[in-house]
């Protein structure tokens, strides 16, 4: 069979679709209500529904302790505070403040 005779359409690049995570670095606050939480290629990921429509935040080991399976439903308030050091290993990471409503 070919091509057109199983009907299958041209793809081009406005068919494409791409994975688009929230920039904490324009906005340092994101707010709406958790669909999911994913497992994604680096860990979890949190699907946000917002007023802006549907936010991907990608994996920051400070999330994966404050937000919960248990918490799919909930609103979700995520502050971003900034880069800070661990005295420990000397890497520099992502702080955040989450609320759960």
């Amino acid at each position: 069979m070919t091509d057109e005779q199983m009907k299958i359409p041209k793809f081009d690049d406005k068919d494409k679709r791409e994975t688009s995570f929230f920039d904490f670095g324009s906005h340092s606050e994101i707010i709406g209500k958790l669909k999911e939480i994913q497992i994604g290629s680096f860990g979890e990921q949190y699907l946000i529904d917002t007023p802006d429509g549907d936010i991907i935040v990608g994996t920051y080991g400070v999330l994966g302790s404050k937000i919960n399976h248990s918490d799919v439903g909930k609103w979700i308030k995520i502050l971003c505070k900034g880069d800070v050091v661990s005295p420990k290993t000397k890497r520099t990471y992502k702080d955040f403040e989450v609320f759960i409503k």
